[in-house]
């Protein structure tokens, strides 16, 4: 017959200081256990597992008694983080819904321009495209007439140039009509400018004299209007993009509490987890006192809840 080696396998139970510890934790495990109170999808079973045993080493309880209170501390403690949670996700979607709201708040607004831009990523964007326009205008002038030029950049320029003659702002014919006795060699007639991708300064600048012949205009005035325009158009989108960036900030500090409603949740039942918190730890040091000899008041399991709110 074979006799096993293994204290802790012989009957009656562990022996050994590491068997007691072992089975000093089943019963978190096993038996009267209730399902984990974790929320599909948000929390993880691990995570709720890996804090309650903390929770009982911590706590060190000893007896069904003292572990029913230790493993409630644990319960009331995970659900306090997750009120925590909440708030904080509140808080962050709050923060994301900011840009939105924003704009929504811009689109009935009497002081804002559709032209401008509603949506404050529309302005940023607004910005960045003139501010770049400018220096476009301000670099064009220095540059050699064989220098390369992208399709985007030459065809900017003709139109800043073409909507800045007088017979264009001034409304007496329409760009479509003038382009009729715009000629630029080089470039195909039947080819839109920002297709052509054979660019150069100086073809551009070619462009800017036939534009000013077809209108009478000054090519060099037709260039410094434009590139005045330029500069006032991006002085002017820069001024709404920072104002927009001050709604927003403005925005976002409000929203650093949740709204009102949310609070008065979150606020009630964080007191009310806490008071049942704090009942269920007296309650344990008042059974471990007693355990180890000390006078402590008879340790009570009653426990008072918020009507409406549930016990897990």
């Amino acid at each position: 017959m074979l006799v096993p080696t293994d204290p802790d396998s012989r009957a009656g139970g562990p022996k050994t200081e590491e068997g007691k510890e072992v089975a000093r934790w089943n019963a978190t495990r096993h038996g009267i256990r209730s399902p984990a109170p974790v929320v599909p999808g948000v929390e993880r079973k691990e995570d709720w597992e890996e804090h309650r045993d903390g929770v009982l080493e911590s706590l060190s309880p000893a007896g069904h008694l003292e572990l029913t209170l230790a493993e409630r501390v644990a319960l009331l403690s995970w659900r306090l983080h997750r009120v925590t949670r909440y708030e904080t996700e509140s808080i962050a979607l709050s923060q994301e819904k900011t840009e939105e709201d924003l704009a929504e708040k811009r689109r009935f607004s009497s002081r804002v321009s559709t032209s401008e831009g509603i949506h404050p990523e529309d302005v940023s964007g607004r910005a960045k495209y003139a501010a770049a326009k400018h220096r476009l205008f301000k670099r064009f002038s220095k540059l050699e007439d064989d220098k390369k030029l992208s399709a985007l950049d030459a065809d900017s320029i003709l139109w800043s140039a073409l909507y800045r003659t007088d017979v264009v702002a001034e409304e007496e014919e329409e760009p479509e009509e003038v382009l009729k006795r715009v000629s630029i060699p080089g470039v195909p007639d039947d080819t839109e400018w920002e297709d052509f991708e054979g660019w150069t300064a100086g073809m551009v600048r070619t462009g800017l004299e036939a534009i000013a012949k077809a209108t009478n205009e000054d090519p060099g005035e037709l260039l410094e209007v434009a590139t005045e325009e330029a500069r006032r158009e991006a002085a002017s989108a820069k001024y709404q993009a920072e104002q927009v960036e001050r709604e927003l900030a403005d925005m976002r500090r409000q929203r650093l509490l949740p709204d009102e409603k949310t609070l008065e949740k979150v606020s009630r039942y964080e007191a009310h987890l806490s008071r049942l918190l704090f009942k269920a730890l007296h309650e344990l040091e008042a059974l471990q006192t007693r355990r180890s000899g000390g006078a402590a008041p008879l340790a009570r399991l009653d426990v008072d809840g918020l009507p409406g709110i549930s016990q897990e």
